[in-house]
């Protein structure tokens, strides 16, 4: 008979891989409606979802970096490097921690779409197309009145 490993999670933490388990199934099964109500905030709030992940990775960022990184002295220099990312991906600043370069990472992958969702968010977009389609049906409407008006030549 084998003896099974400890758990080493339960150990550290307190919380057993079971549980992790159990509740990683849960939130899988409401992943539907978890998505539904991060794309909702989102695009309903871009310019605080953009200013906080801005300033939330900024933080981070200057956490994982300003022992490491000569060029992280402030927050304001985390704060110009994650900017960065959130469009032209340019600084003179390069992560040096692998903490860092997963935040990089994230702001590279995420910010260009929240940034986008800001300047230029779909609604607005299909509302525009929404406006102009239907000026279009009426004039087509009034042009087909007037062609009918018109006796057939023939």
């Amino acid at each position: 008979m084998t003896k099974s490993a400890p758990d080493m999670l339960k150990t550290f933490t307190g919380i057993s891989s079971a549980q992790v388990v159990e509740a990683w199934r849960v939130v899988m099964d409401k992943r539907g409606e978890i998505e539904s109500e991060i794309v909702e905030r989102l695009t309903r709030y871009p310019m605080e979802s953009l200013a906080g992940f801005l300033l939330g990775t900024s933080a981070a960022f200057y956490l994982a970096e300003r022992e490491a990184n000569p060029k992280i002295k402030t927050f304001v220099d985390a704060l110009y490097y994650i900017s960065t990312c959130l469009s032209v991906g340019y600084a003179d600043i390069f992560a040096q921690t692998q903490a860092g370069r997963a935040i990089a990472t994230l702001v590279m992958t995420v910010g260009p779409s929240l940034t986008g969702e800001l300047l230029d968010p779909p609604h607005r977009a299909a509302t525009a197309s929404d406006v102009g389609q239907q000026m279009m049906i009426e004039r087509l409407d009034a042009i087909l009145e007037e062609l009918r008006k018109r006796p057939i030549a023939g």
